[in-house]
């Protein structure tokens, strides 16, 4: 099992977009974040898992105002981590999450996988 933490504020996946001449993109600010979520995963993981895996995702925030929706936290965790902790997010079988707003405590993100 590997676990790892994501610091900072966690971002939510956002809509694809339509921009000029009709292109869809992805938003900055969540590119930004898969960025920093595949950073964290980086300095742990030396090589993709092949195969199945399990996910476990617990999501820390400070407020519940500005809350996402769970699954979207959990997409940007799994895009982030596309051919850094596992080949395809498609390798994820078993997903285990929950989402806790504790005022005051450092916003993160707590991370577990495991082969399976």
């Amino acid at each position: 099992m590997v676990s790892f933490v994501i610091p900072g504020r966690p971002v939510p996946k956002q809509r694809p977009r339509a921009g000029k001449n009709g292109r869809i993109y992805t938003p900055k600010k969540s590119r930004d974040y898969e960025k920093t979520v595949g950073w964290a995963g980086k300095q742990v993981f030396k090589y993709p898992y092949n195969g199945p895996v399990s996910l476990q995702v617990k999501v820390y925030l400070t407020d519940s105002r500005s809350q996402g929706d769970l699954d979207n936290y959990i997409k940007s965790i799994q895009d982030g981590l596309n051919n850094i902790a596992w080949r395809d997010d498609r390798q994820v079988v078993r997903l285990k999450a929950g989402l806790y707003v504790r005022p005051g405590a450092k916003e993160r993100v707590e991370v577990m996988i495991q082969r399976l």
